[in-house]
């Protein structure tokens, strides 16, 4: 008698990925927990700074499953798998040691079209929560909630343009299908509302802490460096531009608060104040590989600490 098919079976390689980087990074958390807290010397007293330090690195795995986790369920990936990879990983089993895990690259699968695409899924993941993050940011801005820094701002929207012009080479010289096109960075408005809700329900710290991580100069310097070896060829799919996204991000929240749209001019004030300027630039325009597509290098006065 046939089995039925597993919900990892049926997704696409890179979603089963998705999920094997949660099981890997539960298991890399429970060896941590159970075998990596810090033997006590003598000569520590009553120092603190070992046990700190454990605590901070248990912390930072569950946080990065915990953005792998969110990542997955916004495309579609179920919470039952999503909770599986999770408790199978708790156990101190990783994605290869599990009998019965699904392939992670199908038969036939080129290694390197493979890299591209989860790189295209993992850069447009990114952007999405980074549309909703600046006109989110930019609002409680106006509102005096959280600090402005025009700066960062300007650092923010260089990232943007850099992780959008790696995807967009990328896949350019991946040739996502349109199946694979549409699971990779065609969200619906019900979608970007599910993203915009979750960045609605930071409190003020966590959204300053997040907007200003993604300000990070060396986002851009990472992602130019990343995409230099890649050579861009024409293809019909590619994914939309920062512009587009922060304009699907602006109609999620005001859709999600229709307070903030105005009476008399379309957009409210607070709104209009929230969409960076760079927006108005043609972004479609130029391909991704020419020099004057990339924004010029941060100097030393862009710096910002974490």
């Amino acid at each position: 008698m046939n089995q039925p098919v597993s919900e990892p079976d049926r997704l696409a390689s890179w979603k089963v990925r998705l999920l094997e980087r949660i099981q890997n990074l539960s298991a890399d958390h429970a060896r941590v927990l159970l075998r990596g807290h810090p033997d006590y010397q003598p000569h520590y007293g009553d120092g603190h700074i070992p046990i700190q330090n454990w605590h901070s690195h248990l912390r930072a795995l569950a946080a990065e499953r915990a953005e792998i986790e969110d990542h997955a369920a916004a495309v579609g990936i179920s919470a039952v798998a999503i909770a599986e990879a999770r408790a199978v990983g708790q156990r101190g089993l990783q994605w290869d040691d599990s009998v019965h895990a699904a392939r992670t690259h199908r038969h036939g699968e080129d290694p390197e079209r493979a890299a591209m695409i989860d790189q295209i899924a993992a850069d447009v993941w990114q952007l999405e929560q980074m549309a909703v993050i600046t006109v989110e940011h930019r609002l409680r801005g106006f509102d005096g909630r959280v600090p402005r820094d025009p700066a960062a701002d300007a650092q923010f929207d260089a990232n943007m343009v850099a992780l959008w012009a790696r995807a967009d080479t990328a896949a350019r010289r991946a040739g996502p299908t349109g199946d694979e096109a549409a699971e990779l960075w065609e969200r619906d408005p019900a979608g970007w509302q599910a993203v915009a809700m979750r960045v609605r329900g930071f409190d003020d710290a966590e959204l300053h802490q997040r907007w200003r991580t993604y300000a990070w100069p060396g986002i851009e310097h990472s992602a130019r460096r990343t995409s230099e070896h890649l050579t861009a060829a024409e293809a019909a799919l590619t994914p939309p531009t920062p512009h587009v996204m922060i304009h699907h991000a602006t109609n999620a929240i005001t859709t999600i608060d229709p307070t903030l749209m105005a009476t008399n001019d379309g957009l409210s004030t607070a709104v209009r104040a929230a969409l960076p300027q760079s927006v108005a630039l043609d972004w479609d325009s130029e391909p991704a590989t020419e020099p004057e597509h990339r924004p010029p290098e941060p100097g030393p006065s862009t710096g910002h600490e974490l």
